[in-house]
Protein backbone atom coordinates (compact mmCIF):
# COMPACT_ATOMS: atom_id res chain seq x y z
CA UNK A 1 0.00 0.00 0.00
CA UNK A 2 1.34 3.41 -0.98
CA UNK A 3 0.46 6.70 0.68
CA UNK A 4 1.38 10.20 -0.46
CA UNK A 5 3.66 11.84 2.10
CA UNK A 6 3.49 15.64 2.20
CA UNK A 7 6.96 15.68 3.76
CA UNK A 8 8.58 14.09 0.70
CA UNK A 9 6.13 15.06 -2.10
CA UNK A 10 5.78 11.46 -3.25
CA UNK A 11 3.92 8.24 -2.65
CA UNK A 12 5.75 5.94 -0.28
CA UNK A 13 5.24 2.34 0.75
CA UNK A 14 3.33 2.49 4.00
CA UNK A 15 4.99 0.70 6.88
CA UNK A 16 3.80 1.25 10.41
CA UNK A 17 6.19 1.65 13.32
CA UNK A 18 4.79 -1.50 14.92
CA UNK A 19 3.50 -4.37 12.75
CA UNK A 20 -0.27 -4.20 12.29
CA UNK A 21 -0.60 -1.16 14.55
CA UNK A 22 -1.15 2.39 13.29
CA UNK A 23 -1.08 5.59 15.33
CA UNK A 24 -2.85 8.55 13.71
CA UNK A 25 -3.33 12.10 14.95
CA UNK A 26 -5.78 14.39 13.13
CA UNK A 27 -6.12 18.10 13.77
CA UNK A 28 -9.78 18.55 14.63
CA UNK A 29 -12.08 21.58 14.57
CA UNK A 30 -11.92 24.81 16.53
CA UNK A 31 -15.40 24.70 18.01
CA UNK A 32 -16.73 28.24 17.81
CA UNK A 33 -19.39 27.68 15.14
CA UNK A 34 -21.31 25.00 13.24
CA UNK A 35 -19.42 22.67 10.90
CA UNK A 36 -19.44 23.48 7.18
CA UNK A 37 -19.04 21.06 4.27
CA UNK A 38 -15.24 21.56 4.32
CA UNK A 39 -15.13 20.18 7.86
CA UNK A 40 -17.22 17.23 6.68
CA UNK A 41 -14.74 16.48 3.90
CA UNK A 42 -11.80 16.42 6.30
CA UNK A 43 -13.64 14.18 8.74
CA UNK A 44 -14.72 11.74 6.03
CA UNK A 45 -11.22 11.66 4.49
CA UNK A 46 -9.63 10.49 7.72
CA UNK A 47 -12.55 8.20 8.48
CA UNK A 48 -11.91 6.60 5.09
CA UNK A 49 -8.22 6.13 5.93
CA UNK A 50 -9.18 4.73 9.34
CA UNK A 51 -11.65 2.30 7.77
CA UNK A 52 -9.29 1.08 5.07
CA UNK A 53 -6.36 0.49 7.40
CA UNK A 54 -8.71 -1.43 9.69
CA UNK A 55 -9.94 -3.45 6.71
CA UNK A 56 -6.31 -4.27 5.91
CA UNK A 57 -5.95 -5.79 9.36
CA UNK A 58 -4.37 -2.94 11.31
CA UNK A 59 -5.28 -2.03 14.87
CA UNK A 60 -5.85 1.70 14.34
CA UNK A 61 -5.50 4.22 17.15
CA UNK A 62 -6.94 7.57 16.02
CA UNK A 63 -6.80 10.74 18.11
CA UNK A 64 -8.62 13.83 16.84
CA UNK A 65 -8.67 16.90 19.07
CA UNK A 66 -11.11 19.67 19.78
CA UNK A 67 -9.63 23.15 20.16
CA UNK A 68 -11.95 24.47 22.86
CA UNK A 69 -9.98 27.58 23.88
CA UNK A 70 -8.97 30.05 21.21
CA UNK A 71 -9.27 33.71 20.18
CA UNK A 72 -12.28 32.94 17.97
CA UNK A 73 -14.05 31.01 20.73
CA UNK A 74 -13.52 33.83 23.21
CA UNK A 75 -14.74 36.42 20.72
CA UNK A 76 -17.86 34.41 19.81
CA UNK A 77 -18.67 33.66 23.47
CA UNK A 78 -18.44 37.40 24.24
CA UNK A 79 -20.74 38.17 21.31
CA UNK A 80 -23.30 35.72 22.65
CA UNK A 81 -22.67 36.74 26.26
CA UNK A 82 -22.12 33.13 27.37
CA UNK A 83 -19.27 31.19 28.98
CA UNK A 84 -16.67 29.96 26.48
CA UNK A 85 -17.06 26.40 27.85
CA UNK A 86 -20.79 26.40 27.14
CA UNK A 87 -20.15 27.64 23.60
CA UNK A 88 -17.52 25.03 22.81
CA UNK A 89 -19.50 22.16 24.36
CA UNK A 90 -22.55 23.14 22.30
CA UNK A 91 -20.62 22.98 19.04
CA UNK A 92 -18.77 19.81 20.03
CA UNK A 93 -22.14 18.12 20.63
CA UNK A 94 -23.47 19.40 17.30
CA UNK A 95 -20.31 18.27 15.48
CA UNK A 96 -20.57 14.77 16.91
CA UNK A 97 -24.23 14.50 15.85
CA UNK A 98 -23.20 15.45 12.30
CA UNK A 99 -20.38 12.89 12.31
CA UNK A 100 -22.81 10.18 13.39
CA UNK A 101 -25.22 11.14 10.60
CA UNK A 102 -22.38 10.96 8.05
CA UNK A 103 -21.41 7.49 9.32
CA UNK A 104 -18.00 8.63 10.58
CA UNK A 105 -16.68 5.98 12.95
CA UNK A 106 -15.78 7.01 16.48
CA UNK A 107 -12.14 7.95 17.00
CA UNK A 108 -10.17 6.27 19.75
CA UNK A 109 -10.05 9.56 21.65
CA UNK A 110 -11.26 13.13 21.14
CA UNK A 111 -9.32 15.20 23.70
CA UNK A 112 -10.04 18.85 24.44
CA UNK A 113 -7.25 21.40 24.75
CA UNK A 114 -8.49 22.54 28.17
CA UNK A 115 -8.04 19.00 29.53
CA UNK A 116 -4.28 19.22 28.98
CA UNK A 117 -3.35 22.56 30.54
CA UNK A 118 -1.02 21.10 33.25
CA UNK A 119 0.77 18.93 30.66
CA UNK A 120 1.01 21.90 28.29
CA UNK A 121 2.68 23.93 31.05
CA UNK A 122 5.14 21.07 31.74
CA UNK A 123 5.92 20.79 28.02
CA UNK A 124 6.61 24.53 27.74
CA UNK A 125 8.84 24.49 30.82
CA UNK A 126 10.93 21.73 29.26
CA UNK A 127 11.32 23.72 26.04
CA UNK A 128 12.47 26.73 28.07
CA UNK A 129 15.01 24.60 29.95
CA UNK A 130 16.34 23.24 26.64
CA UNK A 131 16.77 26.77 25.29
CA UNK A 132 14.06 26.40 22.61
CA UNK A 133 11.61 28.82 24.21
CA UNK A 134 11.70 32.01 26.23
CA UNK A 135 9.38 34.01 28.45
CA UNK A 136 8.85 37.72 27.97
CA UNK A 137 6.32 39.90 29.76
CA UNK A 138 4.14 36.97 30.84
CA UNK A 139 4.02 35.21 27.47
CA UNK A 140 6.21 32.36 26.22
CA UNK A 141 7.46 31.99 22.64
CA UNK A 142 9.15 29.24 20.70
CA UNK A 143 12.49 30.42 19.34
CA UNK A 144 12.54 29.45 15.68
CA UNK A 145 16.28 30.08 15.30
CA UNK A 146 16.98 27.18 17.69
CA UNK A 147 15.49 24.68 15.24
CA UNK A 148 17.73 24.44 12.18
CA UNK A 149 15.19 22.84 9.84
CA UNK A 150 12.44 25.38 10.43
CA UNK A 151 11.07 26.65 7.12
CA UNK A 152 12.00 23.49 5.21
CA UNK A 153 8.87 21.39 5.78
CA UNK A 154 6.27 20.90 3.01
CA UNK A 155 8.49 22.77 0.55
CA UNK A 156 10.25 21.17 -2.37
CA UNK A 157 14.05 21.43 -2.23
CA UNK A 158 14.20 23.95 -5.10
CA UNK A 159 11.66 26.27 -3.48
CA UNK A 160 13.03 29.36 -1.82
CA UNK A 161 11.99 30.48 1.62
CA UNK A 162 8.71 32.34 1.31
CA UNK A 163 8.48 33.68 4.83
CA UNK A 164 11.88 35.29 5.33
CA UNK A 165 10.36 38.72 4.91
CA UNK A 166 7.40 37.91 7.15
CA UNK A 167 4.81 37.98 4.35
CA UNK A 168 3.17 34.71 5.41
CA UNK A 169 3.36 35.33 9.13
CA UNK A 170 0.04 37.21 9.23
CA UNK A 171 -1.75 33.93 8.47
CA UNK A 172 -1.39 32.75 12.06
CA UNK A 173 -2.80 34.35 15.19
CA UNK A 174 -0.16 32.79 17.43
CA UNK A 175 2.65 34.12 15.22
CA UNK A 176 1.02 37.55 15.14
CA UNK A 177 0.68 37.53 18.91
CA UNK A 178 3.12 39.64 20.88
CA UNK A 179 5.27 42.69 20.20
CA UNK A 180 7.99 41.41 22.50
CA UNK A 181 9.35 38.54 20.40
CA UNK A 182 13.02 38.14 19.56
CA UNK A 183 12.25 37.05 15.99
CA UNK A 184 9.09 37.88 14.00
CA UNK A 185 8.82 34.19 13.05
CA UNK A 186 8.61 33.06 16.68
CA UNK A 187 5.18 31.82 17.77
CA UNK A 188 3.31 31.84 21.06
CA UNK A 189 3.30 28.79 23.31
CA UNK A 190 1.62 30.61 26.21
CA UNK A 191 -0.40 33.83 25.91
CA UNK A 192 -0.57 36.36 28.71
CA UNK A 193 -4.15 37.00 29.82
CA UNK A 194 -5.92 40.02 28.44
CA UNK A 195 -8.55 41.81 30.50
CA UNK A 196 -11.74 39.74 30.72
CA UNK A 197 -10.30 36.62 29.09
CA UNK A 198 -10.43 33.12 30.62
CA UNK A 199 -7.09 32.12 32.17
CA UNK A 200 -5.10 29.47 33.95
CA UNK A 201 -2.34 29.98 36.50
CA UNK A 202 1.17 29.26 35.26
CA UNK A 203 4.79 29.91 36.24
CA UNK A 204 4.66 32.95 33.95
CA UNK A 205 1.41 34.36 35.35
CA UNK A 206 -2.22 34.11 34.28
CA UNK A 207 -2.77 33.10 30.68
CA UNK A 208 -3.75 30.34 28.27
CA UNK A 209 -2.02 28.08 25.74
CA UNK A 210 -1.35 28.97 22.14
CA UNK A 211 -2.90 26.92 19.35
CA UNK A 212 0.07 24.85 18.14
CA UNK A 213 1.21 23.56 21.51
CA UNK A 214 -1.97 21.60 22.30
CA UNK A 215 -1.46 19.18 19.40
CA UNK A 216 2.16 18.39 20.29
CA UNK A 217 1.20 17.71 23.89
CA UNK A 218 -1.74 15.49 22.95
CA UNK A 219 0.37 13.48 20.49
CA UNK A 220 3.09 12.93 23.08
CA UNK A 221 0.73 11.93 25.88
CA UNK A 222 -1.82 9.89 23.93
CA UNK A 223 0.21 8.35 21.09
CA UNK A 224 3.92 8.67 21.90
CA UNK A 225 7.03 10.45 20.69
CA UNK A 226 6.76 9.28 17.05
CA UNK A 227 3.53 8.50 15.21
CA UNK A 228 2.71 6.88 11.89
CA UNK A 229 0.40 9.48 10.32
CA UNK A 230 -0.40 13.09 11.12
CA UNK A 231 -3.41 14.47 9.28
CA UNK A 232 -5.17 17.73 8.59
CA UNK A 233 -6.25 20.16 5.89
CA UNK A 234 -3.92 21.73 3.33
CA UNK A 235 -4.21 25.04 5.15
CA UNK A 236 -2.24 23.54 8.06
CA UNK A 237 0.92 23.09 5.98
CA UNK A 238 1.90 26.53 7.22
CA UNK A 239 2.30 27.48 9.96
CA UNK A 240 0.55 24.92 12.17
CA UNK A 241 2.23 21.68 11.16
CA UNK A 242 5.79 23.08 10.84
CA UNK A 243 5.36 24.61 14.29
CA UNK A 244 4.18 21.28 15.68
CA UNK A 245 7.21 19.55 14.21
CA UNK A 246 9.62 22.16 15.56
CA UNK A 247 8.36 22.14 19.13
CA UNK A 248 7.81 18.35 19.28
CA UNK A 249 11.21 17.37 17.88
CA UNK A 250 12.91 19.98 20.05
CA UNK A 251 11.21 18.42 23.08
CA UNK A 252 11.83 14.73 22.29
CA UNK A 253 14.89 14.83 20.03
CA UNK A 254 13.07 12.30 17.85
CA UNK A 255 11.22 12.25 14.52
CA UNK A 256 7.65 13.50 15.02
CA UNK A 257 5.57 11.74 12.35
CA UNK A 258 6.59 9.40 9.53
CA UNK A 259 3.76 10.54 7.24
CA UNK A 260 1.88 13.81 6.92
CA UNK A 261 -1.41 13.51 5.04
CA UNK A 262 -3.31 16.62 3.96
CA UNK A 263 -6.82 16.71 2.53
CA UNK A 264 -7.89 19.14 -0.19
CA UNK A 265 -10.28 22.03 0.27
CA UNK A 266 -13.93 22.38 -0.57
CA UNK A 267 -14.05 25.51 -2.73
CA UNK A 268 -16.80 27.83 -3.86
CA UNK A 269 -16.10 29.44 -7.23
CA UNK A 270 -12.49 28.21 -6.99
CA UNK A 271 -12.00 29.97 -3.65
CA UNK A 272 -11.45 28.09 -0.39
CA UNK A 273 -14.62 27.75 1.65
CA UNK A 274 -14.19 29.47 5.00
CA UNK A 275 -16.22 31.27 7.61
CA UNK A 276 -14.00 34.34 7.38
CA UNK A 277 -14.94 34.74 3.70
CA UNK A 278 -18.61 34.05 4.34
CA UNK A 279 -18.79 31.56 1.46
CA UNK A 280 -19.57 28.44 3.46
CA UNK A 281 -22.43 25.92 3.54
CA UNK A 282 -23.34 24.43 6.90
CA UNK A 283 -23.66 20.65 7.04
CA UNK A 284 -26.82 20.95 9.15
CA UNK A 285 -28.47 22.92 6.32
CA UNK A 286 -27.29 20.51 3.62
CA UNK A 287 -28.61 17.50 5.56
CA UNK A 288 -32.06 19.07 5.57
CA UNK A 289 -32.10 18.68 1.78
CA UNK A 290 -30.01 15.56 1.18
CA UNK A 291 -29.63 12.09 2.63
CA UNK A 292 -26.38 11.95 4.65
CA UNK A 293 -25.16 9.05 2.51
CA UNK A 294 -25.61 11.14 -0.63
CA UNK A 295 -23.36 13.77 0.96
CA UNK A 296 -20.84 11.10 1.91
CA UNK A 297 -20.95 9.59 -1.59
CA UNK A 298 -20.31 13.05 -3.04
CA UNK A 299 -17.30 13.63 -0.80
CA UNK A 300 -15.66 10.22 -1.30
CA UNK A 301 -16.12 10.47 -5.08
CA UNK A 302 -13.22 12.92 -5.31
CA UNK A 303 -9.65 12.10 -4.31
CA UNK A 304 -8.85 13.14 -0.77
CA UNK A 305 -5.91 15.34 -1.88
CA UNK A 306 -7.98 17.13 -4.52
CA UNK A 307 -9.96 20.28 -3.90
CA UNK A 308 -13.54 20.27 -5.15
CA UNK A 309 -15.89 23.07 -6.18
CA UNK A 310 -19.16 22.96 -4.29
CA UNK A 311 -22.53 24.45 -5.09
CA UNK A 312 -26.05 23.46 -3.99
CA UNK A 313 -26.47 21.84 -7.41
CA UNK A 314 -23.26 19.83 -7.24
CA UNK A 315 -24.89 17.19 -5.04
CA UNK A 316 -27.58 16.42 -7.60
CA UNK A 317 -25.42 14.10 -9.70
CA UNK A 318 -24.34 12.26 -6.56
CA UNK A 319 -27.97 11.97 -5.51
CA UNK A 320 -28.90 10.42 -8.86
CA UNK A 321 -25.97 7.99 -8.74
CA UNK A 322 -26.61 6.95 -5.17
CA UNK A 323 -30.35 6.47 -5.70
CA UNK A 324 -29.68 4.24 -8.71
CA UNK A 325 -27.23 2.14 -6.67
CA UNK A 326 -29.70 1.89 -3.80
CA UNK A 327 -32.55 0.84 -6.08
CA UNK A 328 -30.42 -1.92 -7.62
CA UNK A 329 -29.35 -3.14 -4.17
CA UNK A 330 -32.98 -3.09 -3.05
CA UNK A 331 -34.13 -5.13 -6.04
CA UNK A 332 -31.44 -7.77 -5.48
CA UNK A 333 -31.91 -7.97 -1.70
CA UNK A 334 -35.70 -8.32 -2.13
CA UNK A 335 -35.45 -10.87 -4.95
CA UNK A 336 -36.65 -14.44 -4.65
CA UNK A 337 -33.61 -16.19 -6.01
CA UNK A 338 -33.58 -19.51 -7.84
CA UNK A 339 -31.16 -22.36 -7.14
CA UNK A 340 -30.40 -23.11 -10.77
CA UNK A 341 -26.96 -22.11 -12.05
CA UNK A 342 -26.71 -19.94 -15.14
CA UNK A 343 -23.88 -18.64 -17.27
CA UNK A 344 -25.11 -15.05 -16.88
CA UNK A 345 -25.01 -15.25 -13.09
CA UNK A 346 -21.63 -17.02 -13.12
CA UNK A 347 -20.25 -14.26 -15.32
CA UNK A 348 -21.59 -11.60 -12.94
CA UNK A 349 -20.00 -13.35 -9.96
CA UNK A 350 -16.64 -13.25 -11.73
CA UNK A 351 -17.24 -9.59 -12.56
CA UNK A 352 -17.95 -8.81 -8.89
CA UNK A 353 -14.71 -10.52 -7.85
CA UNK A 354 -12.78 -8.63 -10.51
CA UNK A 355 -14.37 -5.32 -9.52
CA UNK A 356 -13.42 -5.80 -5.88
CA UNK A 357 -9.82 -6.63 -6.82
CA UNK A 358 -9.68 -3.39 -8.82
CA UNK A 359 -11.16 -1.44 -5.91
CA UNK A 360 -8.50 -2.80 -3.54
CA UNK A 361 -5.77 -1.89 -6.05
CA UNK A 362 -7.16 1.64 -6.23
CA UNK A 363 -7.36 2.01 -2.45
CA UNK A 364 -3.83 0.64 -2.10
CA UNK A 365 -2.72 3.45 -4.41
CA UNK A 366 -3.06 6.38 -1.99
CA UNK A 367 -6.74 5.75 -1.28
CA UNK A 368 -7.82 6.43 -4.87
CA UNK A 369 -11.57 6.60 -4.32
CA UNK A 370 -12.44 8.08 -7.76
CA UNK A 371 -11.15 4.88 -9.40
CA UNK A 372 -12.95 2.77 -6.80
CA UNK A 373 -16.22 4.66 -7.35
CA UNK A 374 -15.90 4.34 -11.14
CA UNK A 375 -15.46 0.57 -10.72
CA UNK A 376 -18.60 0.34 -8.57
CA UNK A 377 -20.66 2.32 -11.10
CA UNK A 378 -19.37 0.19 -13.98
CA UNK A 379 -20.23 -3.02 -12.13
CA UNK A 380 -23.74 -1.84 -11.35
CA UNK A 381 -24.36 -0.88 -14.98
CA UNK A 382 -23.46 -4.44 -16.04
CA UNK A 383 -25.63 -5.95 -13.31
CA UNK A 384 -28.57 -3.75 -14.29
CA UNK A 385 -28.23 -4.73 -17.93
CA UNK A 386 -28.40 -8.45 -17.14
CA UNK A 387 -31.08 -8.27 -14.45
CA UNK A 388 -33.25 -5.32 -15.41
CA UNK A 389 -32.83 -5.00 -19.16
CA UNK A 390 -32.32 -8.64 -20.12
CA UNK A 391 -34.59 -9.95 -17.35
CA UNK A 392 -32.31 -12.78 -16.17
CA UNK A 393 -33.30 -14.44 -12.90
CA UNK A 394 -31.07 -14.08 -9.85
CA UNK A 395 -29.72 -17.24 -8.26
CA UNK A 396 -28.50 -17.91 -4.73
CA UNK A 397 -24.80 -17.87 -5.63
CA UNK A 398 -25.02 -14.45 -7.26
CA UNK A 399 -27.04 -12.93 -4.42
CA UNK A 400 -24.55 -14.27 -1.87
CA UNK A 401 -21.63 -12.83 -3.85
CA UNK A 402 -23.39 -9.48 -4.31
CA UNK A 403 -24.40 -9.00 -0.65
CA UNK A 404 -20.86 -9.90 0.44
CA UNK A 405 -19.53 -7.27 -1.99
CA UNK A 406 -21.85 -4.59 -0.55
CA UNK A 407 -20.77 -5.42 3.01
CA UNK A 408 -17.09 -5.07 2.09
CA UNK A 409 -17.68 -1.81 0.23
CA UNK A 410 -19.48 -0.42 3.25
CA UNK A 411 -16.63 -1.50 5.53
CA UNK A 412 -14.19 0.46 3.33
CA UNK A 413 -16.21 3.46 2.11
CA UNK A 414 -18.96 3.62 4.72
CA UNK A 415 -21.63 4.45 2.14
CA UNK A 416 -24.11 1.60 2.71
CA UNK A 417 -24.63 1.46 6.49
CA UNK A 418 -27.25 -0.97 7.77
CA UNK A 419 -28.24 -1.55 4.15
CA UNK A 420 -30.14 -4.80 4.68
CA UNK A 421 -32.49 -3.25 7.23
CA UNK A 422 -32.94 -0.19 5.02
CA UNK A 423 -34.06 -2.22 2.02
CA UNK A 424 -35.87 -5.04 3.83
CA UNK A 425 -37.06 -3.51 7.09
CA UNK A 426 -40.47 -2.38 5.88
CA UNK A 427 -43.63 -2.20 7.93
CA UNK A 428 -47.09 -2.75 6.48
CA UNK A 429 -47.48 0.91 5.60
CA UNK A 430 -44.23 1.02 3.65
CA UNK A 431 -45.16 -2.22 1.86
CA UNK A 432 -48.47 -0.68 0.80
CA UNK A 433 -46.63 2.44 -0.31
CA UNK A 434 -44.20 0.28 -2.30
CA UNK A 435 -47.10 -1.45 -4.04
CA UNK A 436 -48.66 1.91 -4.85
CA UNK A 437 -45.35 3.18 -6.29
CA UNK A 438 -44.98 0.05 -8.44
CA UNK A 439 -48.52 0.48 -9.75
CA UNK A 440 -47.86 4.16 -10.53
CA UNK A 441 -44.65 3.29 -12.38
CA UNK A 442 -46.58 0.66 -14.34
CA UNK A 443 -49.20 3.25 -15.27
CA UNK A 444 -46.53 5.76 -16.35
CA UNK A 445 -44.69 3.22 -18.51
CA UNK A 446 -47.97 2.16 -20.12
CA UNK A 447 -48.79 5.79 -20.97
CA UNK A 448 -45.27 6.24 -22.40
CA UNK A 449 -45.76 3.23 -24.66
CA UNK A 450 -48.96 4.79 -25.98
CA UNK A 451 -47.15 8.10 -26.57
CA UNK A 452 -44.38 6.36 -28.49
CA UNK A 453 -46.94 4.51 -30.60
CA UNK A 454 -48.38 7.91 -31.50
CA UNK A 455 -44.82 9.20 -32.14
CA UNK A 456 -44.95 11.71 -29.27
CA UNK A 457 -41.26 11.08 -28.64
CA UNK A 458 -40.36 14.42 -27.08
CA UNK A 459 -42.93 14.12 -24.29
CA UNK A 460 -42.06 10.45 -23.81
CA UNK A 461 -38.37 11.31 -23.43
CA UNK A 462 -39.14 14.04 -20.90
CA UNK A 463 -40.98 11.51 -18.70
CA UNK A 464 -38.13 9.01 -19.02
CA UNK A 465 -35.55 11.64 -18.05
CA UNK A 466 -37.55 12.76 -15.02
CA UNK A 467 -37.86 9.15 -13.87
CA UNK A 468 -34.09 8.71 -14.22
CA UNK A 469 -33.58 11.71 -11.95
CA UNK A 470 -35.57 9.76 -9.35
CA UNK A 471 -33.33 6.73 -9.83
CA UNK A 472 -35.79 4.80 -12.04
CA UNK A 473 -34.38 3.56 -15.35
CA UNK A 474 -36.63 2.74 -18.30
CA UNK A 475 -35.08 1.16 -21.38
CA UNK A 476 -37.00 1.75 -24.61
CA UNK A 477 -37.17 -0.96 -27.24
CA UNK A 478 -37.62 -0.17 -30.90
CA UNK A 479 -41.25 0.10 -31.91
Amino acid sequence: MKVYNSLTFKKEEFKSIKPKEVKIYVCGPTVYDSAHIGHAKSAIVFDLIHRYLKYKGYNVNVVKNYTDIDDKIIERANEKNINFKDLSEHYISEYEEIMTALNVEADTKNPRATEFIPKIIDFIQELISKGNAYENNGSVYFSVETFDRYGTFFKRPKETESNDDGTEITLDQDTQFGDDKRDPRDFALWKKMKEGEPFWESPWGKGRPGWHIECSVMVLNLLGETIDIHGGGQDLKFPHHPNEIAQSESYTGKHFSNFFVHNGFVNVDDEKMSKSLGNFFLVTDILKEYDPMVVRWYLVSSHYRSSINYSPNSLEQSKKEYNKLFNTIKKIYESVQIKTKSKEMDDLILRIDNAFENIIKAMDDDFDTPVAIAEILSLFREINKVILQDGKEINEAFKRSFTNFIEKIDAILGVFPDIENKVLGHDKGSDEQGTLIKNLIGLITSLRDQMREKKLYEMSDQIRNRLRELGIDIEDKKI
